[in-house]
C-alpha cells in the first residue's frame, strides 16, 4: 500500500472512530445514597434499561453516595453540566420552584393509594408543568418512597416532646418551617453528614423513610423509631427540560419510558415489601418503636398552617386533598 493509500485509510479509520464515539451520548447521574438503598438499585436499573433501549447510544454513568455532591449541589449541577440527571427526594426542588414546595407538606398524602392517584394523575401533571415553567427542570418520573419516620435519641410521643430537639431535615424551606412549627429546632444538613452528627451529638434526631434509616445504620446512633409517617415525599428523576427536549425523539422516549418502567415498578414493589419488614429489622437492631397519636401533630401543621405559610401552593394542596384514591381510600 503506497503512502497516499495508507494516509487515506488512516483518515477513514479516524473518521469512523470519531463518528462512533460521537454517536454515544454519556449522561452523568448523581444521587446521595449508598448502593444498598432501594432507589440506588432502581437508578442502576434505569441506566441499564436506557442503554438497552438505545442499543448503547445513550450511556448513563451512575455516581452515587454523594460522590458528586449533596442533593442540592446535584440539582444545581444539572444547570452547569457537572451532572445531567439527578435522582433524589423531590423536596429539594423547592429551592428552585415554588410549586415544588407541595412535595413535603406534612400529612398531605394519606396512603400509598392516594400517592399513586395524585402523582399518576392530572394533579401530578400540573405539578410537573408548574415546576418546568418556574425552574426549567423536567421531572421525568415520580418513584414511590415510603413515608418519612422520625428517629430520635429521646422518646417523642407528642409535639411538646420535640421542644429543644435539633432534628436534621433536608435543605427544604417547607420541611424546615414545618418542623419548627411542630416544636423542634429544624437543622438542615447534607445527608452524608447525618450519621456522624448523630454520633457526635450535634443533632438529636433525623427523619427519613424506613429504607434509608435501615441502610444508613442509624440504629447504631439513635434509639427511638417514631411512627409519624408525616410525609410521602416522592423520589424524582430530574433533567434540564431544554436538554431533554433537544435530544433525538427516540433517545428522549427511551429515557422517559425507562424512568417510568421497570425501575419505577421495582422501587414501588421493594418499598411496599420493605414496609412490612423494615420495622422488625430496626427493632432487632436495638431500636424502640413508638406509635404516637398523630392527631396532635397533624393539627399543628394542617390546612390553616399551609394556607397561611405556603399560600402559593395552597391551591395545589387543596387539589391533592380532593383526589380520591381507588377503593375510596
Amino acid at each position: 500500500m503506497n503512502m497516499k493509500l495508507k494516509t487515506a485509510a488512516l483518515l477513514a479509520g479516524v473518521a469512523l472512530f470519531a463518528t462512533s464515539a460521537s454517536a454515544e451520548t454519556v449522561l452523568r447521574l448523581g444521587h446521595v445514597w449508598p448502593e444498598s438503598e432501594i432507589h440506588a438499585a432502581a437508578a442502576k436499573q434505569f441506566a441499564d434499561d436506557v442503554a438497552a433501549a438505545t442499543n448503547g447510544e445513550v450511556k448513563i454513568e451512575i455516581h452515587g453516595n454523594s460522590t458528586l455532591g449533596s442533593d442540592r449541589e446535584l440539582l444545581e449541577g444539572i444547570k452547569f453540566s457537572s451532572n445531567d440527571i439527578w435522582v433524589g427526594g423531590a423536596g429539594v426542588l423547592s429551592t428552585a420552584s415554588e410549586a415544588a414546595r407541595i412535595f413535603t407538606l406534612p400529612f398531605m398524602i394519606r396512603d400509598v393509594n392516594h400517592y399513586n392517584a395524585v402523582y399518576g394523575g392530572p394533579v401530578g401533571g400540573e405539578i410537573t408543568k408548574r415546576i418546568r415553567d418556574e425552574s426549567g427542570y423536567e421531572v421525568v418520573a415520580y418513584w414511590l418512597r415510603g413515608p418519612r419516620w422520625l428517629t430520635t435519641k429521646v422518646p417523642v410521643e407528642k409535639p411538646e416532646d420535640l421542644s429543644g430537639l435539633k432534628i436534621r431535615v433536608p435543605d427544604s424551606p417547607v420541611t424546615v418551617q414545618s418542623w419548627n412549627q411542630l416544636g423542634a429546632s429544624a437543622t438542615p444538613m447534607n445527608f452524608g453528614e447525618v450519621f456522624n452528627a448523630l454520633q457526635q451529638g450535634v443533632i438529636d434526631g433525623q427523619e427519613n423513610p424506613l429504607s434509608l434509616i435501615l441502610s444508613s445504620k442509624f440504629s447504631e446512633v439513635v434509639k427511638y423509631l417514631v411512627r409519624t409517617e408525616h410525609a410521602y415525599e416522592p423520589v424524582v428523576v430530574v433533567m434540564d427540560a431544554g436538554r431533554l427536549a433537544a435530544m433525538p425523539e427516540d433517545q428522549r422516549k427511551a429515557i422517559v419510558d425507562a424512568a417510568n418502567g421497570v425501575a419505577k415498578a421495582y422501587a414501588s414493589d421493594e418499598v411496599q415489601k420493605g414496609e412490612q419488614t423494615f420495622v422488625k429489622q430496626l427493632q432487632d437492631a436495638g431500636m424502640t418503636l413508638i406509635e404516637p397519636d398523630k392527631k396532635p401533630f397533624q393539627e399543628r401543621v394542617g390546612t390553616d398552617f399551609v394556607h397561611k405559610t405556603f399560600a402559593p401552593v395552597a391551591d395545589l394542596y387543596d387539589s391533592v386533598a380532593a383526589v380520591e384514591a381507588p377503593n375510596g381510600q
